[in-house]
């Protein structure tokens, strides 16, 4: 998207641009200065200062989108204020910024506005060395620039390809992203999530690319939520809906890109390609948020996950690969910088923890063992453990019964 050029449609207002949403504004202001804490003690008339270094810079905006497509833009500039972690601000007086949300953005509609899009939104700079409490700074800027590139990439396609052609790979590109998402298998704690994502899908019908990414991106942000445990317990009698596991959530949105990388090398255009790579670095990258949440319970495990992510992102380096149009040669670049940065956060953040996992010990017995035997072979040791242990390896093993394990090799976590 060129951004510059849009300034010359509307004299007078510059031109920003949020996660990849583009966007005017009329007005913004900032906040600078630094921490400074009062002391004031009984009988001194003086005051004593601490300076606690300098402020985090506030940035308010208040924005405008004017256009025909005004209506999928505020969605998808809903699903970027709905995504975690930081994001990259192209302020026209100050350049690119990396922030937060300070608090939620306000969207507003007029009936005597019509195709024009008001927004007001505050945000937080975010220095180098910053950071989310359980969300790690590299791996937040890794998957914000990955999801700016693929808004980019499917915007491109709105701007360089003709009216004819584009519409029908929009509505093509359509029909595979739902088609993938139904073809979707649930693990057991997540049957309750899988409906949302098709009804999310299936809420409108985009006619123009901005509209299908931001239907991507309100889907994809699905796959971001995370499940925080409430301060105060339910009722006794209230009903508990069980969230998604961060493990599940990230297995089906690795699955989905894989689907749609593979349903882009047999696409009938280039424009076909764009769009469904763009469709699929949104689900890996959202999907990829719950690395920073999972609890894995073992090396294994968690060398498991950073592998099949690792591979899904190779698989989309490649299809952008097959995406040879010199139309499309800025954007694909982008792409491929941004996913080789986030391969080398998500291999980052598993290496921090997988030094202080369990391991599985694999046995080979020679004649039918009994689960608790095994367990106190392991544990006899730490007696305390030994019930624990012999829990972990009847759920892990699957025997149909625990006095007879199965032929094979035999999984304990230490």
């Amino acid at each position: 998207m060129q951004i510059d050029a849009i300034s010359l449609l509307l004299p007078g207002l510059l031109p920003g641009m949020y996660r990849g949403i583009g966007f005017h504004v009329p007005d913004t202001s900032s906040e600078s200065g630094r921490r400074v804490v009062e002391y004031l003690f009984p009988g001194v008339d003086a005051a004593a200062y601490d300076d606690f270094g300098r402020a985090p810079g506030l940035v308010y905006i208040s924005g405008l989108i004017i256009g025909d497509d005004y209506r999928a833009k505020g969605m998808a500039l809903e699903a970027a204020f709905n995504t975690p972690g930081p994001g990259t601000l192209i302020h026209p007086w100050l350049g690119p910024m990396t922030v937060i949300m300070e608090e939620p953005g306000q969207i507003y509609f007029s009936d005597r506005e019509l195709r024009v899009l008001r927004f007001t939104a505050a945000f937080k700079r975010m220095t180098s060395g910053g950071g989310i409490s359980g969300f790690s700074s590299s791996l937040g800027s890794a998957i914000s620039t990955m999801v700016t590139v693929a808004s980019l990439l499917s915007a491109v396609v709105g701007t360089r390809v003709i009216s004819s052609s584009r519409g029908q790979a929009v509505t093509r590109s359509t029909r595979v992203v739902t088609e993938a998402i139904g073809s979707l298998t649930a693990p057991a704690d997540s049957r309750r999530f899988l409906p949302r994502l098709k009804n999310a899908i299936a809420a409108s019908a985009p006619s123009t690319p901005v509209a299908l990414d931001g239907l991507v991106r309100s889907t994809a942000a699905l796959f971001a939520d995370v499940a925080e445990t409430p301060a105060v317990s339910p009722a006794a009698e209230a009903t508990i809906e069980p969230a998604p596991s961060p493990q599940s959530l990230m297995s089906m949105g690795a699955d989905l890109g894989q689907i749609l990388i593979e349903a882009s090398r047999d696409a009938p255009a280039d424009a076909d390609r764009a769009l469904l790579v763009s469709a699929a670095a949104h689900y890996l990258a959202q999907g990829s948020v719950q690395l920073s949440y999972a609890e894995f319970t073992s090396r294994q495990e968690a060398l498991s996950y950073r592998r099949r992510m690792t591979d899904r992102l190779d698989a989309l380096g490649d299809a952008l690969d097959v995406l040879v149009a010199v139309t499309y040669d800025a954007e694909t670049s982008a792409m491929r910088r941004a996913t080789r940065a986030l391969q080398a956060a998500i291999i980052a953040e598993v290496n921090e923890v997988v030094g202080r996992l369990p391991s599985v010990v694999t046995f080979r017995p020679e004649r039918p063992l009994d689960a608790w035997m095994l367990a106190q072979h392991v544990f006899g040791d730490t007696p305390e453990r030994i019930e624990a242990g012999y829990a972990d390896i009847i759920a892990r093993n699957r025997p149909r019964h625990p006095s007879q394990l199965p032929d094979g090799d035999i999984e304990v976590l230490r």
